[in-house]
Order: C-alpha cells, then sequence, then structure tokens
C-alpha cells in the first residue's frame, strides 16, 4: 500500500487541478453521464454472479456522484480517490449506507496491500487516465498500463472494466461550446487525454479484452443548464466544475472573457452558444470503454458480436458488443 509521503508524490507529480478547491462546488456542476453504460457491461460479465449481488469498485469516486447512481442496482460498491476533500464529501453522502463500504485514498497505480486479487465483479474509473500521467511517463502512457495491470490483478476472472475520459474525436475543442476561446489549454489538455486505441492496447496488455466502445450525446460530464450558461465563465466557482479550466492561463482567460462579455451585450450569446453545442452533440464529449478480465477471444462471450472499428485517424481495434 502506498503510504501518505508517496501519495503526496504522486500527486505533486502528476494533478494539474487542486481538488481540495473543486471539491467546494463539485456537486454543483457534475453530472453521472453513462451510469446505463456501466451497468450493462458489468452485466455482461462472466463472473456468474448478478448485477444485484455484485461487488464493484469505483476508482477515482470522488464525492461519490456515480456511486449515488450504481449503489442500488449492484450488491455492494467500495470507492478510492487521490483526493482526500473528495473523499470526506462521499464519507458523508454514504454514513447510513451499509452497501457502501471503505471509501479509501489511494492511488489507481497501486492498490496492492488495499484490495486482494480476484475481488470485483467490476470496476469502473470515470475521468481519471487523463490526470495520472507525468512528463516521464505520458509518452509510453506507462501509469494507465500500471493502472490497468491493478484492475485486471484485483478483478475476477470474467470481471469487467470500463473506464472513461475525454473523447478526442474528431477534435478536443469540439467538446465544450467555449473550448475554442482558449487554443493553448485545448492543446495542453489534449496531451494529456489518451487515445481510444491507446486505451485498447494497455487493456490488452493487461490481459483484458476490449468489449464496448461507446461516446454518450445526449448529455455531458456537466448538468446540461450549468453547461449552457452564458454567464458560467464570468465565475470561478462554476470553473470548479470543469478540470480544463486548470490549464486555462490568466491571459486566455481575459481574452475569453473579454470575447463572451461583447456577445453578452449584443445579445448573441445564447445564440452562439447553442451553435458551438452542436458540435458536441454531435459527436460526443465522453468515451467510455469496457473490458473483459482472459476469457480468450471476445467472440466467446455468449450473446456478443464482434466487429472491427476503423477510426478517423486510421486505427482500429476490435470491439465485442453484447446483444
Amino acid at each position: 500500500m502506498a503510504d501518505t509521503k508517496d501519495l503526496d508524490t504522486t500527486i505533486e507529480k502528476t494533478q494539474f487541478v487542486d481538488y481540495t478547491d473543486s471539491a467546494k462546488s463539485y456537486d454543483l456542476a457534475r453530472e453521472p453521464l453513462g451510469v446505463d453504460v456501466i451497468l450493462n457491461a458489468f452485466s455482461s460479465g462472466n463472473t456468474g454472479t448478478p448485477l444485484a449481488q455484485q461487488k464493484v469498485l469505483d476508482g477515482g469516486c470522488g464525492t461519490g456522484n456515480y456511486i449515488s447512481e450504481m449503489v442500488d442496482s449492484v450488491g455492494e460498491v467500495w470507492g478510492y480517490d487521490l483526493s482526500e476533500a473528495m473523499l470526506e464529501k462521499a464519507r458523508v453522502k454514504f454514513a447510513d449506507n451499509a452497501k457502501v463500504k471503505d471509501l479509501v485514498q489511494a492511488s489507481c497505480m497501486d492498490l496492492v496491500g488495499i484490495y486482494e486479487d480476484n475481488t470485483f465483479d467490476g470496476i469502473v474509473i470515470n475521468q481519471t487516465v487523463q490526470h495520472i500521467e507525468d512528463d516521464e511517463t505520458r509518452p509510453t502512457r506507462s501509469a494507465m498500463a500500471q493502472t490497468f495491470k491493478e484492475c485486471s490483478r484485483i478483478l475476477k476472472p470474467g470481471g469487467v472494466c470500463v473506464i472513461s475520459t475525454r473523447s478526442k474525436e474528431p477534435q478536443y475543442s469540439d467538446l465544450y461550446w467555449y473550448a475554442i476561446l482558449a487554443p493553448k489549454a485545448v492543446a495542453a489538455m489534449e496531451i494529456k487525454v489518451p487515445s481510444r486505441d491507446d486505451i485498447a492496447k494497455t487493456m490488452e496488455a493487461a490481459g483484458m479484452t476490449v468489449q464496448e466502445a461507446v461516446c454518450p450525446k445526449d448529455k455531458g460530464v456537466m448538468r446540461l443548464d450549468y453547461f449552457l450558461d452564458g454567464d458560467g465563465p464570468f465565475n470561478q466557482s462554476w470553473r470548479r466544475g470543469e478540470s480544463w479550466w486548470s490549464l486555462v492561463s490568466e491571459e486566455e482567460l481575459a481574452e475569453m472573457l473579454k470575447f463572451l462579455d461583447a456577445k453578452k451585450k449584443d445579445g448573441t450569446i445564447d445564440a452562439w452558444i447553442a451553435e458551438r453545442d452542436l458540435l458536441r452533440q454531435k459527436s460526443g464529449q465522453v468515451l467510455f470503454m469496457s473490458c473483459v478480465k482472459g476469457g480468450g477471444s471476445p467472440a466467446a462471450v455468449a450473446g456478443t458480436t464482434t466487429t472491427v472499428v476503423t477510426h478517423p485517424d486510421g486505427t482500429t481495434i476490435t470491439v465485442t458488443t453484447t446483444k
């Protein structure tokens, strides 16, 4: 198990967001997108345990928004996060819920001593992998590779791991209506977010088989009424709801607010936001990928079909979709 000093070092090297600050208003902004995708993936597993009895782990659980949505559908939920401030809020939420077990501070790359081998039927890691690499590990995505090795270790054979991260398809600036106004921050975040192919390769290298890849288009990581607020970028509390803002420099922020203020004054801000948001609606904001531990060929899982998906950049992965 990583000690407190090790965790502090991990935070210092990789965390570009001050989650002690973000925790103050995080729940006002966020919406647990893709819960149906996650639960359907867990249901497709091959551990022999029905969903309602499954033992699942929320890795990078934050304040527990996804736990709130999953807990009534599964047997019990465990969780960990690197931010103690976020965990404090989660522990308050579930203090009286017997189905929510330990919520501990830990790194997704080192869960030895916390969870035993072959423990969980399902694991979800939401919006975490873009935060775990430093400049040294990012070229090879070695931190993500170690994360998937740990997931494979603690999953039962036939268990399912679901990961979500921002989508970069076709381009990162399409994800947020305001992103086009801060191109330097977009470029910095694009480097941090792994590609679909990066994720697939590290899943497979860890002994797991890619099962499904989905980009929901109906919602985003932020509540839509909150996200589409033209006054939002002017409010620091509002900006805390999305980690991308941590990469926006004071210079870019000032230029952005100047542009948006002009749009507000001439009465075109709502129309401009609606037009920009069509790009998110077309491509989706978040990529979910699921994989199953072991099991040989994906086609061996009953009730599935296997297809080869070609992406805009020419890369391909084999995707097995449960019927």
